[in-house]
């Protein structure tokens, strides 16, 4: 695939792939996550109340209001372009394979999607549920976006996610074996981290058989317990120039061939770092100084 960017981000995949556009229509069914009780107690220490929910679906409960609203933003804003139903916020396979198909089967049906991309956690994904991913995928393009965050074993208690990074590993073989594409998620600047721990985790994830990378850069999310950890013992929160300068280094690491399908983190209600790009600019400066470094994915591998 020839990239625009000295990366190959989403849009030059989709270009490459379709031949047009692709655009994502997020949806909360409101299943919440396995480990995080009611009143926004427990959970991971990052997350925010709302699980990541996308602003484009605040103001519908719904699934059905809540596409309805995503594709009338896509049509206003970018035009003509292809549709991926996008299942966001918390963990998308929370729940049971009836509740799971009674959810997205309507919206398949009465919407032209292409693509089907749900979002959760590598301990959320039994035999049935990814049995019926491989029946969505023979006639949609299925992806599974697995939040493992971070390869160090230390972090992941730290951050109270619940699960291990052989639990990881696992996900990404079984929907290896069931023919299903994988996105791994994962989230750099988290507390105690250094760079060496966070080069080791690329170099663990991009020795996996997946599709895609979502790289993300740390926020401090109001109302989240990292945040109330945060106010009471201060420590460092990666700035997003110092994000700038690192994911460079992180994408000369990352194999040509995988597309990247976000690189910088975009959140509301953040306490830290303090914002200093839009999603827009930080793209735009990303690529001038690569360019004018002559960097580009892949050169390090």
């Amino acid at each position: 695939m020839k990239a625009s960017l000295p990366w190959l981000s989403h849009k030059d995949w989709a270009l490459a792939k379709w031949g047009v556009p692709l655009y994502r229509v997020p949806v909360d069914p409101g299943w919440g996550c396995p480990h995080k009780k009611p009143g926004n107690i427990g959970g991971c220490t990052f997350c925010a109340e709302d699980g990541g929910r996308a602003r484009q679906t605040l103001r519908a409960d719904l699934p059905a209001e809540q596409v309805g609203h995503g594709i009338r933003f896509v049509r206003q804003r970018y035009g003509k372009g292809l549709l991926e139903l996008y299942i966001q916020a918390y963990t998308a396979t929370f729940s049971s394979v009836e509740a799971l198909k009674a959810m997205i089967e309507p919206l398949l049906a009465e919407h032209d999607f292409v693509s089907l991309s749900l979002g959760t956690r590598p301990d959320c994904l039994p035999p049935a549920t990814i049995q019926l991913l491989q029946e969505w995928n023979q006639h949609l393009d299925v992806w599974v976006e697995l939040g493992a965050q971070t390869a160090q074993e230390k972090t992941l208690l730290r951050i109270n996610r619940q699960h291990t990074w052989a639990k990881s590993k696992e996900a990404v073989g079984k929907l290896q074996a069931a023919g299903l594409k994988s996105c791994m998620h994962l989230l750099f600047g988290l507390p105690g981290e250094s760079s060496d721990d966070m080069f080791a985790t690329l170099d663990e994830v991009t020795a996996l058989p997946i599709q895609a990378l979502k790289l993300h850069n740390l926020h401090i999310i109001d109302g989240s317990l990292l945040a109330e950890e945060w106010k009471n013992r201060p420590f460092p929160v990666l700035p997003e120039s110092a994000w700038l300068e690192l994911v460079m280094q992180l994408i000369r690491r990352i194999p040509a061939h995988l597309p990247l399908f976000r690189v910088f983190t975009d959140s509301e209600n953040r306490l830290a770092p303090p914002s200093e790009f839009s999603k827009g600019e930080f793209i735009h400066q990303l690529e001038t100084e690569m360019r004018k470094r002559a960097w580009f994915q892949g050169e390090l591998t």
